[in-house]
């Protein structure tokens, strides 16, 4: 029994020890996953400034939406049929596409499409929770469409790549001021 309760307290040390190093890679990091934009004139439309801090666009404009929405509905403030809830976060993604275009080339266009992100994700994540399936299948789901929302940070990427790959630092084999801080 002694045994048990000296293996406990190991245990507990170490996640004691684990949380402390995950808290101070946070700290270390926070201003890159504020916003994990380079500090660019080029980037200026996808940060928000506040309190000298930048933060992305994106990830500061969807997902507290999303989490307005999910928090609302499990406090039982909004109730929507599962299939509405599919149908606003499925019209609501498919309006992603328009930041392929021209519209998310300035900072209001931005903020746009991440509002209808923000909705999307939040009414999608309602529609599959509630289904009427086990935990573990709906977060599954859950995941499987998480990735299927990522394809457009990849095409997002793959445009700051382009921008970043035409600027005058990186054809002269500069490393870009941008990224120093």
């Amino acid at each position: 029994m002694e045994f048990l309760n000296v293996k406990d307290r190991m245990n507990e040390g170490n996640q004691k020890k684990g949380f402390k190093e995950f808290f101070q890679f946070l700290r270390e990091n926070k201003d890159y996953l504020l916003s994990h934009h380079p500090d660019c004139s080029k980037f200026e439309d996808d940060c928000y400034r506040l309190f000298e801090k930048k933060l992305c666009v994106g990830c500061f404009t969807a997902y507290p939406i999303a989490l307005l929405i999910v928090t609302l509905w499990l406090f039982g403030l909004i109730d929507v049929p599962t299939i509405y809830s599919f149908s606003i976060g499925l019209i609501s993604g498919i309006l992603q596409f328009l930041s392929l275009t021209s519209i998310s080339d300035n900072k209001l266009g931005k903020i746009s499409i991440k509002i209808f992100l923000g909705i999307g994700i939040g009414f999608f994540t309602i529609g599959i929770f509630s289904l009427p399936l086990i935990f573990f299948l709906r977060l599954l789901l859950f995941l499987l469409c998480i990735n299927v929302a990522g394809l457009f940070s990849f095409l997002r990427m793959r445009k700051i790549k382009n921008i970043c790959r035409n600027c005058e630092y990186n054809k002269k084999g500069y490393t870009c001021p941008g990224f120093e801080n």
